[in-house]
């Protein structure tokens, strides 16, 4: 046997370092954020859904070194790496090294760290394996780390490592780390090719030692770009339990947007507290039955279920049960159908969206069949220079009631121009006619305020975790001002306040959300 024992940085085939390898967590699909707004301040939400994916995605120093040694990797290769290269080129680094050479066999001791040139790494105090059947284990704490191009980003520590680079099969025992966007701890782990297995766990996208919100299981099975599955599971805000379910499973597909397993706590002049929880159940392929608990102090106890079918072309959804608009206006639905499609072309910068609704509306003790379709094109930001971007949109619409046999339908169309003055300042403008008002509507639910108006106002960034918005109406028809909205975003660790206050209202409401951070 031939043993050699030397400090060492070499390059070897050893694609040792992927624990935790593509079958990992995805990144979930990303809620875009969504205000509620009279002055057209939602042209500004994507500020908000911004911050948002950048707290998600933010990388770990870790992670980053990691990037920038496999860059330096890359760079010092003797000649262009092979396409399916089989074992990936590997460096080992460390204090000492014993390897035979004929078995296959390796001890590695003192600060290892095994870097595989595909952006995954594995460090720890001592590491032993075999190049040949391509094991590695490690008794003592392990750190895995992978950022490969369309896997799962890991950042996860945890004891007795033992995996298998060449099926992709491993373990590790009390983990915890980052997996996508996901924080995620567990007595113990199970990697598979096409799935990932967390014994005892906890997943939450809040990273303090006590999360604001988390979700523990007995079992939880991950399943990449698909599901995540939760098996006698518990649903925590801090150490309060609030919820338990028997099996819960979350939709991680990239085109679909799960409903967040927490309640949404408000407080608004005309409802008091109000406290809203739904949960997502799929029933069938791509066909989801969403209930909504409303509790509110001042309206009661009210509620909605949602039985809602997504595919290729488009979404439809059967709804029963209590709506609320941006002017926390209720309608009932008793029952309605409501269907959705768009596309955008991609060799040209124009897209279109149809919306229709169909079924009964209650408020107010107005009951009405309640028809409406509309469709809509819409060119993409045109660029002007200097930060600034104009947007245009139309469409054409039909509402119909039978409460008083009314039809209203024409075209409306709006011009918005925006424009970014640094990372902290934005402003923008905006000109709209709408066919459907306040003014000739049966019911207030979810139309405009004013046929023609000018809407102005601003974001500034006031400090990492506070945040301003202020944004005005002025009715056109009328030369009046007829809204100026302010708003506050407080970033709170892994929870955001909102507040908003209405000045010509003398109306106010705050909203606390649950976010990464």
């Amino acid at each position: 046997m031939k043993i050699m024992h030397l400090r060492f940085s070499l390059q070897l085939g050893v694609a040792c370092g992927a624990f935790l390898a593509a079958s990992c967590l995805p990144a979930a699909a990303f809620a875009s954020y969504s205000s509620s707004s009279d002055t057209a301040a939602n042209i500004l939400d994507y500020i908000e859904t911004e911050r948002r994916l950048a707290r998600e995605n933010r990388l770990s120093e870790a992670q980053e070194q990691l990037l920038k040694d496999t860059a330096d990797m890359h760079a010092h290769l003797r000649q262009p790496m092979e396409e399916h290269l089989k074992p990936l080129p590997t460096a080992f680094e460390g204090d000492e090294l014993f390897y035979d050479q004929v078995t296959g066999e390796f001890f590695a001791r003192g600060s290892v760290k095994i870097t595989e040139i595909d952006n995954r790494r594995v460090l720890s105090d001592e590491i032993k394996g075999n190049a040949v059947t391509q094991d590695v284990v490690a008794e003592n704490e392990a750190h895995v780390l992978q950022m490969t191009p369309g896997m799962a980003r890991v950042d996860v520590r945890g004891w007795k490592l033992s995996y298998n680079y060449g099926t992709g099969i491993g373990t590790m025992e009390n983990a915890s780390g980052k997996v996508g966007r996901q924080y995620i701890s567990g007595k113990r782990i199970e990697v598979y090719p096409d799935k990932v297995i967390i014994r005892e766990g906890r997943a939450t996208k809040c990273q303090a030692k006590t999360p604001d919100y988390s979700v523990s299981a007995k079992r939880i099975e991950i399943y990449p770009n698909d599901k995540a599955v939760f098996y006698d599971s518990d649903f925590w805000i801090k150490k309060v339990l609030i919820a338990h379910r028997d099996k819960y499973t979350a939709d991680l597909r990239p085109d679909r947007q799960d409903s967040f397993p927490f309640p949404t706590v408000k407080y608004s002049k005309s409802d008091g507290l109000i406290v809203m929880q739904d949960f997502t159940i799929p029933v069938a392929e791509r066909l989801d039955l969403i209930p909504t608990l409303i509790v509110a102090t001042d309206s009661g106890v009210k509620g909605s279920a949602e039985l809602r079918y997504g595919g290729r072309y488009g979404t439809l959804s059967l709804q029963y049960g209590y709506w609320q608009d941006s002017d926390d206006n209720w309608i009932r639905r008793a029952p309605s159908v409501h269907y959705e499609v768009g596309h955008h072309f991609e060799k040209a910068p124009i897209g279109w969206s149809f919306k229709a609704d169909r079924g009964y509306w209650h408020n107010g003790g107005i009951k009405s069949l309640h028809t409406y379709g509309a469709i809509n094109v819409y060119r993409d930001p045109i660029a002007l220079g200097g930060g600034a971007a104009l947007s245009l949109a139309a469409d054409y619409s039909v509402t119909k009631e039978s409460y008083n046999d009314s039809k209203v339908s024409g075209f409306s169309w709006s011009a918005t121009l925006l424009k970014k003055f640094n990372d902290r300042l934005t402003v923008y403008g905006k000109y709209s006619y709408a066919q459907v008002y306040t003014g000739n509507a049966l019911f207030d639910y979810n139309v405009a305020d004013y046929s023609r108006a000018l809407y102005a106002g601003l974001s500034y960034q006031l400090t990492e975790r506070d945040r301003v918005v202020c944004g005005m109406a002025y009715d056109v028809d009328r030369r009046t001002i007829g809204d100026v909205d302010y708003y506050w975003y407080h970033d709170m660790h892994c929870v955001q306040l909102i507040t908003r206050y209405r000045a010509k209202r003398d109306s106010w409401s705050v909203r606390l959300n649950f976010t990464p951070w």
